[in-house]
């Protein structure tokens, strides 16, 4: 690491410069802006062997950032620093460049324009890259990509009489093991999901989709239109982790959920319009589970179990049904409709149903309506985490050696409510 003060020459010989593969630049004090051009230009110039360059602790100036395309050799770099507006094009003369972290560089307008000959590019880190206005259509190029923090859809072809890459460019990028895909709310035609073929991308372990839209106005989408092309993304049936945000439709529960059969992960959050929680216990590798402000829930009950009665069952052997067989962590958070939690049924004939067995934390957040937890909850001896935070009547109901249903929760280790 080369730590710089204000006015200072370059802390190291020239002689071991040319030897760096791994450079790390940060500058003293506070004053992040203080960093001498002439010496980080000889150092670009001079670091002809360097292979990974992190300058996320420093602020430099585009006109500095232009001499970057020296570094021929570069394979990793880091420029995750808030106050970027815009990436020069000489970058994509790093034509040996896999990773590019830019996350969260939340000023950041454009991506440079020739970012399709960065054939060698692996990893596009861009979370968080809020003021991005769209992709350049290279990235369609890139068809070595295994991660895509966030691909932002364009309202349009053309932004400022630039081309914008479209939705279903993505096709090409058949190696993808990652991907999130943001305002899914300005795709009209749901014809360009299915065109993408997201089911072929055999590779894709991760997919966040959200449904947000560029500018709020204009003609409102109809809710049912969000529904249909949720059910056009349809993932690989191997996927582990996957997210959906800001979905407009009546329900979340697209045709093609329960085939996930591999799936460990799932947030659902900010899906206005859900009125009712997609039968997710019959997710059979379900390992943690995050719904958020899903504000029109009013109850949650049998459906979420994905199990059904059967009252015509005349068997006289028992068996057991699991309900999110592999369940260990579960928040729920914002629901604050929230009434009741509650399973009308444990059993269905002759069959037992086995409500999540190896639930290890539960966290309910910001609840105020939710006035109890489900029997199940009590009965769990897995249980080793349970915070009830911000949940009014709920944390009265449990509050620690006063409430209640407190003699039901006690004998869990770890108890936060607040």
């Amino acid at each position: 690491m080369l730590i710089f003060s204000k006015g200072a020459s370059l802390p190291v010989s020239t002689r071991r410069v040319k030897r760096m593969r791994t450079l790390l630049i940060s500058a003293s004090g506070s004053d992040h802006s203080s960093l001498n051009a002439e010496i980080v230009e000889e150092l670009f110039r001079e670091s002809t062997s360097l292979r990974a360059l992190d300058v996320s602790q420093v602020s430099l100036p585009t006109e500095i950032l232009r001499n970057i395309k020296k570094l021929v050799h570069l394979r990793y770099l880091n420029l995750r620093f808030p106050k970027i507006v815009k990436l020069p094009e000489t970058l994509c003369e790093l034509y040996n460049l896999e990773k590019l972290d830019i996350s969260y560089c939340f000023n950041l307008k454009e991506l440079p324009e020739g970012i399709g000959k960065l054939i060698n590019m692996k990893h596009l880190l861009n979370r968080g890259t809020n003021s991005l206005r769209y992709m350049p259509v290279g990235i369609g190029r890139l068809t070595g990509l295994r991660t895509l923090g966030e691909f932002r859809v364009s309202a349009g072809g053309d932004v400022d009489g630039r081309k914008a890459c479209r939705l279903e460019s993505l096709k090409n990028l058949e190696h993808l093991q990652v991907c999130g895909i943001r305002r899914l709310g300005d795709v009209s035609d749901v014809g360009e999901a299915k065109r993408l073929e997201l089911d072929k991308k055999k590779y894709l372990s991760c997919l966040r989709l959200r449904f947000d839209k560029k500018k709020e106005g204009g003609e409102r989408r109809k809710n049912e239109d969000d529904q249909l092309l949720l059910e056009a993304l349809r993932p690989p049936l191997d996927l582990k982790e996957l997210e959906i945000q800001f979905n407009r439709g009546n329900t979340v529960f697209p045709s093609w959920m329960t085939s996930l059969t591999n799936l460990k992960s799932l947030g659902l959050s900010l899906c206005e319009n859900c009125e009712q929680l997609p039968p997710l216990g019959k997710l059979p590798s379900l390992e943690q589970l995050f719904i958020s402000y899903m504000s029109s829930v009013k109850r949650v009950g049998d459906e979420f179990l994905g199990v059904e009665s059967d009252r015509h069952d005349s068997s006289s052997s028992s068996l057991v049904i699991i309900a999110f067989p592999k369940l260990k962590s579960l928040r729920i958070e914002g629901l604050m409709e929230l009434e009741e939690w509650d399973y009308g049924i444990t059993r269905t004939g002759n069959t037992v149903i086995n409500i999540m067995p190896h639930l290890s934390s539960l966290v309910i957040d910001s609840c105020y309506e939710l006035k109890a937890l489900p029997d199940h909850i009590h009965q769990t001896t897995t249980l080793k985490r349970l915070w009830i935070l911000n949940c009014g009547p709920l944390g009265e109901r449990y509050r620690t050696g006063e409430g209640e249903d407190w003699p039901n929760i006690s004998h869990i280790p770890n108890i936060h409510i607040r």
